[in-house]
């Protein structure tokens, strides 16, 4: 019975404080990486609602992550552009990977990650890592 209670007080206590809480942080606050760069966002193009949908999200997130760790290497850049280029530069691979299908599911992401991201991106991540603290 105390426990049923303390559950009603909980409840009941919410919706009178509600309005009082206020956020720590907004969401649309632009997020820095360790160098000070800003963090892009993916773009609405690439952004994906609904739990049949969410696997896309990280498709597109893992597939910016690895080529822009492997351009920035490239580059031998620790610039923000290197380091955070557009967006854009992966919507064609995107695309031709087949990840934008509406037939699609997260397998096709599952068995591109687990061959071509899994594999290198801990050392890319690590390379990049030195490369731009030896800038400093």
């Amino acid at each position: 019975m105390k426990l049923l209670t303390t559950l009603i007080l909980i409840a009941s206590a919410g919706p009178v404080y509600a309005d009082t809480v206020t956020p720590l942080l907004s969401a649309s606050s632009a997020r820095t990486d360790r160098y000070g760069c800003t963090v892009r966002q993916r773009p609405d193009g690439l952004t994906y609602s609904g739990f049949r949908d969410a696997w896309r999200n990280t498709a597109a997130d893992d597939l910016y992550s690895l080529r822009r760790h492997q351009a920035a290497l490239e580059a031998g850049s620790c610039a923000c552009d290197a380091l955070w280029p557009d967006w854009s530069s992966i919507e064609e691979e995107f695309d031709a990977l087949d990840f934008a299908d509406p037939q699609a599911t997260d397998s096709l992401h599952l068995t591109w990650a687990n061959a071509e991201y899994f594999p290198v991106i801990s050392n890319l991540r690590a390379a990049l890592r030195e490369q731009c603290q030896e800038a400093d």
